[in-house]
């Protein structure tokens, strides 16, 4: 059984190394402003998150008829540990840690890009008094400035 145990934290460690790349892939599209390739991506995100979701069902399960518990700070205990189990276990805190960073650098680089265009809308309401518009959420140009600011919180 421990080899099967091993063999799905291989599985669920390589679904989390996918998941990063394809993490790192919506980075760089984000970063150039490739909008439309991210349509692909995420239905490939949507996918290995639904994968991820079922291996950690069946490693969770298998642990759980194994007697291995989590402990504090991701540590695993139980009474049929082997050295590979512990191995496998690190491998994989490594590569979701791994995608969790990743997907908190994309998070920042989205907050960042949505903080320039907000602020890109602002100066653009402000300069709304010589005649501008803005195209509004209908589509349709807003004359002047219109709405409540963003950033007056």
């Amino acid at each position: 059984m421990s080899q099967s145990l091993i063999q799905n934290l291989a599985r669920e460690t390589e679904l989390s190394k996918e998941f990063a790349a394809v993490l790192g892939e919506e980075r760089a599209m984000i970063k150039a402003g490739d909008y439309q390739a991210l349509v692909g991506l995420l239905e490939r995100k949507v996918e290995l998150a639904g994968l991820l979701q079922t291996q950690t069902r069946a490693r969770e399960a298998q642990m759980g008829a194994m007697g291995i518990r989590l402990g504090a700070g991701g540590q695993i205990t139980g009474r049929d540990l082997s050295p590979a189990i512990e191995t496998a276990w690190r491998n994989l805190l490594f590569a979701a840690r791994m995608a969790r960073d990743a997907n908190t650098l994309n998070a920042a680089v989205v907050d960042a890009h949505l903080e320039f265009t907000q602020e890109a809308i602002q100066t653009l309401r402000q300069r709304g008094d010589t005649g501008g518009t803005l195209y509004g959420k209908d589509g349709r140009t807003q004359q002047g400035p219109q709405g409540v600011s963003l950033a007056a919180g």
